[in-house]
């Protein structure tokens, strides 16, 4: 209820101000992100693409009325009528009895339909994906600048001793001098990383068109394991059955496909049925008044082309081409899918290796720092050491948290990649932040 009543709150608030989790700003995004309306209007206009196509199939019918006023200059004519209206009303239809150009033309909207189909979930997981990698960046964002922050607030301390130190002669100058060179980066460091995650933020903002000022945490004790299942082959698997990219191109193919027969058929026979129903002023002699006239018609036309000066075959050719390049396109993304999904399965175990090795380094970092300040307090280690010490703690500790979150992306990926992430990702990831 509390969830519900905050995104409430923000879709009553455009520019609301809040803090928000990463399920509260996925649901901001779905109803606010310009990107997925505008692919949800796209799928449906293009739905109408079918009932476009199969208006051709089915039984044409319009009504017409023509008035003509007609006046004749004649000289040295008798008895001519000079002035007189004409009157006509006409009924006609037509049906298609066989025409292959556009029952294959109707069968490629209707193929059309379902690459709509997929081009839509595409885009849709692609908004779980962008949602996720917006939120964790700011996470990422404020980790560093937490650690730029800590790492300043250490090197000054640092400085501030060693002035004293000089003060009462127990250090040189130069140390005084690497002292203060070292807060100056520090500070330089903390003012980009500053700047960095106010610019997270705006990407946020851009996403969800709300301004958020703060976001849950990533809690410490989270476990991030080997990619389930365990074969890359299961992925690849997954993904040539699933993706939508792919399967949009199957469909574009089949589009391209239908088309190629639609064109060729327009070297085949074509039979309509047609009627007709004619009323009205028929002109006669210049000499006597026009006549009522009905007629009734209706029969069977067979057209058979027969030159058309190269353009239809010009047209065979162009789209049994065209057929074979998306032939092509479909290999070039089955094979770019195996690549990506292979290497992002082998990214996602190396970042779990990547994210224990960062932590043991993080300890073996802090017992180095404590053991360089001891011997720089007795006189066996120099400013610039303890200075380089500090300096490779603050670096472990944002390498842990940046291997965190590329795992946490990367793991995404690969599952939009095999075609199964979904709004449950979303909710398992919200689980992972502090409540």
């Amino acid at each position: 209820m509390k969830k519900l009543l905050t995104l409430t709150s923000a879709l009553l608030l455009p520019g609301a101000v809040m803090a928000a989790d990463l399920s509260t700003i996925y649901d901001m995004a779905a109803s606010n992100d310009p990107q997925i309306a505008a692919a949800r209007a796209t799928r449906e206009a293009d739905s109408y693409n079918v009932m476009v196509a199969r208006g051709a199939l089915l039984p044409q019918a319009q009504v017409s009325y023509t008035h003509t006023n007609v006046e004749l200059d004649l000289e040295n004519v008798p008895g001519a009528i000079t002035d007189y209206e004409l009157g006509e009303l006409e009924v006609s239809a037509a049906m298609s009895i066989f025409n292959l150009n556009k029952w294959y033309t109707y069968q490629a909207a209707r193929s059309g339909n379902s690459n709509g189909l997929f081009e839509l979930q595409m885009a849709e997981q692609q908004l779980l994906l962008r949602t996720a990698e917006a939120y964790f960046n700011i996470l990422r964002a404020e980790d560093n600048l937490s650690t730029a922050n800590a790492e300043l607030k250490a090197v000054q301390r640092s400085l501030e001793q060693t002035k004293q130190r000089y003060d009462v002669g127990l250090t040189a100058i130069t140390d005084v001098h690497q002292a203060q060179a070292a807060y100056d980066l520090s500070y330089a460091s903390l003012l980009g990383q500053r700047s960095a995650r106010q610019i997270q933020f705006e990407a946020l903002e851009q996403l969800t068109g709300q301004t958020i000022t703060e976001v849950t945490q990533l809690k410490e004790a989270v476990e991030m394991g080997d990619p389930e299942p365990a074969n890359s082959d299961d992925w690849v698997q997954s993904g040539m059955d699933k993706f939508p990219g792919l399967r949009m191109a199957d469909a574009q193919r089949e589009v391209v496909r239908l088309q190629r027969n639609a064109t060729r058929s327009q070297h085949l026979p074509t039979v309509e049925l047609f009627a007709s129903y004619r009323d009205g002023d028929q002109a006669t002699l210049i000499t006597e008044k026009p006549v009522s006239l009905s007629t009734t018609a209706y029969g069977v036309t067979v057209s058979v082309p027969l030159l058309a000066g190269g353009s239809l075959y010009a047209q065979t050719k162009q789209s049994a081409l065209n057929y074979a390049a998306a032939d092509y396109q479909m290999e070039l993304q089955r094979r770019n899918l195996k690549q990506n999904i292979r290497t992002l399965y082998l990214q996602v175990r190396n970042d779990v290796l990547n994210i224990n090795a960062r932590s043991q380094s993080i300890r073996s970092a802090r017992s180095a720092l404590d053991a360089t300040q001891t011997g720089y307090k007795v006189g066996t280690r120099n400013i610039v050491e303890v200075l380089d010490a500090q300096q490779n703690l603050y670096r472990a500790e944002r390498d842990y948290a940046n291997a965190r979150y590329d795992y946490i992306i990367n793991l995404l990926t690969l599952k939009y990649y095999a075609g199964t992430l979904n709004e449950g990702d979303i909710e398992m990831l919200n689980g992972w932040l502090k409540g």
